[in-house]
Formats: structure tokens, C-alpha cells, sequence
């Protein structure tokens, strides 16, 4: 699997700590199936959180559309399979419900 760096984002917690989250695209190559996958870690701390997702897809562009939705959301690794979930299901709905 290849990472592909998709965009990063500095947030802050509830107790106002800063991370870093970075969003990966994935590639298998040989399956030519696609995924994603989020890291986290706290700035000034060595602890990272990740979680991937490494078959979502055979579209790029799908993946590309999924990640730009968890960036702009500042999804975190904890929720990343039902944020996934999530707009999957609204991508069959055709955009019909808004996030």
C-alpha cells in the first residue's frame, strides 16, 4: 500500500490540546482498489493515532471525494469507519441529505 498525503489539519480538543491530523490516500496497486487512512498526534508529543481503511474503492476519484469530506470535517482517526459509513451511504443517496 502507497500513502499519498490528501491535506492536514491543526485542531484543538475540548481541552483546548493542539493536533495535527494528516489524511492519506491509499493505493494497492496490484488490486487497484483504494483507501484512506488518518493519523493523529498531538503537537510537542510523540503519540500517534491511526486508523485506515485500506479498500474502499476501485475510484480514485470517489477516495478523493470521501477524504476532501473528512479534511473539511476534521474527521479523526476514532471516527473515521463511521464517518466513512457515513458519506458512503449519502454518495448512494445521490447528495440527497446534507452533512
Amino acid at each position: 500500500m502507497r500513502k499519498k498525503l490528501a491535506g492536514k489539519k491543526q485542531i484543538r480538543d475540548d481541552r483546548e490540546r493542539e493536533f495535527i491530523v494528516s489524511y492519506y490516500l491509499m493505493e494497492d496497486s496490484g488490486d487497484e482498489v483504494y483507501g484512506i487512512a488518518i493519523e493523529k498526534c498531538q503537537i510537542g508529543m510523540d503519540d500517534i493515532e491511526v486508523e485506515e481503511i485500506p479498500k474502499i474503492s476501485e475510484s480514485m476519484q470517489f477516495v478523493r471525494r470521501i477524504a476532501e469530506k473528512l479534511i473539511k470535517y476534521q474527521v479523526t482517526p476514532v471516527s473515521l469507519a463511521e464517518s466513512v459509513d457515513t458519506i458512503m451511504t449519502m454518495e448512494e443517496q445521490n447528495d440527497k441529505t446534507v452533512l
